[in-house]
């Protein structure tokens, strides 16, 4: 392999550094993934929804059309890999909230660029769940982000390539040819913190507007034996257990609080019910902060100033589709210098 990598190390084993790590290890380069096991971070608290519509405006995503045709290819590569089971194909039924959202989707849906992923609703496509004006969004499901995280996690400390520990940013020495960590030299060190970044001496002057959100578990029963993911304003996504499903979303502008304030699940259990009319139970409310970005662009690329500095952050929402494309972007960009997307490479800021 002409890789000019030797040894990287990855900080953050969420979303950014799992599917990164993967991608080094499928070009043969050597790494250590070091994670503290935060049980708030965003990756571990994330329904990793995969949608191609952005409801606002009805429109596809940032990079739809090169994210979503090889988008489940891409984690079920890994499935056989790690032999587990954490990516789902769901249909996605849009409810929409009034007359004026269903005539902006039918509108919408008349546009030749949206034939591909969007269908109109009939009544004999699951009946049992109530509404009166709806669309069907196409290619759609969920990554089961923390089922991910842990099969990359055992894959990787079976092959001693994986750290359960605090990370100090303090402890890395700059060398003449590379960095030093815990008696190991790397030739690259690439910070995937999530809202850790903001405690990051090198990055830190990057924009953050940290954004906290609510994700509930709960049963709900009688949506049908062929489950798809419901929205209307909130989305109900469901899980690989029969009548579980995961309930979101809201939003805390600028509020690092990881703890859950039971008025918020309060607020999503009555949405829930609103839209299924069926009796909704609590099992489970987790909260975590992401840190938003600019212009909703993830953050790339290598440190203006000091060498062998990098960062992955800021996939916000969108992560789980969002890392398919990016992680192997990165590793071309670590190994074989490939440049990287001009609008997610933090070479497009001036510090």
């Amino acid at each position: 392999m002409n890789s000019k990598a030797n040894k990287i190390l990855i900080v953050g084993g969420g979303l950014a550094g799992s599917t990164l790590a993967l991608e080094l290890w499928s070009r043969g380069v050597d790494f250590t993934l070091i994670d503290n096991q935060f049980p708030h971070s965003s990756s571990r608290v994330a329904a990793g929804l995969l949608n191609p519509i952005v409801p606002k405006g009805v429109r596809k995503t940032w990079q739809c059309d090169t994210l979503f045709p090889a988008l489940f290819n891409y984690y079920e590569q890994w499935e056989q890999l790690l032999q587990n089971k954490f990516i789902y194909r769901f249909p996605f039924l849009n409810i929409h909230a009034n007359d004026s959202e269903t005539r902006e989707w039918q509108n919408r849906s008349q546009d030749p660029a949206l034939f591909h992923w969007l269908e109109p609703d009939t009544p004999q496509c699951s009946p049992h769940i109530p509404r009166e004006s709806a669309t069907w969004v196409n290619h759609c499901g969920r990554l089961d982000v923390p089922e991910f995280l842990q099969a990359c996690q055992a894959f990787f400390t079976q092959n001693n390539q994986y750290k359960t520990a605090p990370f100090s940013h303090d402890a890395c020495q700059q060398l003449a040819q590379g960095w030093r960590y815990e008696k190991e030299i790397y030739s690259a060190i690439v910070f995937c913190e999530g809202i850790g970044i903001l405690q990051n001496p090198w990055f830190n002057d990057l924009f953050f507007d940290p954004t906290g959100g609510d994700i509930l578990k709960v049963h709900i029963p009688n949506l049908g034996e062929d489950p798809c993911i419901i929205k209307q304003k909130q989305w109900i996504v469901p899980t690989a257990e029969p009548n579980i499903y995961l309930l979101g979303s809201n939003f805390h502008k600028n509020n690092l609080s990881h703890v859950p304030e039971p008025v918020d699940a309060e607020f999503l259990m009555a949405r829930a019910r609103h839209i299924t009319k069926q009796t909704v139970t609590l099992i489970e409310h987790r909260r975590a902060v992401r840190p938003t970005v600019q212009q909703r662009r993830p953050y790339l690329g290598k440190h203006p100033n000091v060498k062998g500095l990098h960062v992955y952050n800021g996939l916000g929402a969108k992560g789980s589709s969002l890392c398919s494309w990016l992680s192997p972007m990165l590793a071309n960009f670590l190994t074989r210098d490939i440049p990287l997307h001009p609008e997610v490479d933090i070479a497009r800021f001036t510090y």
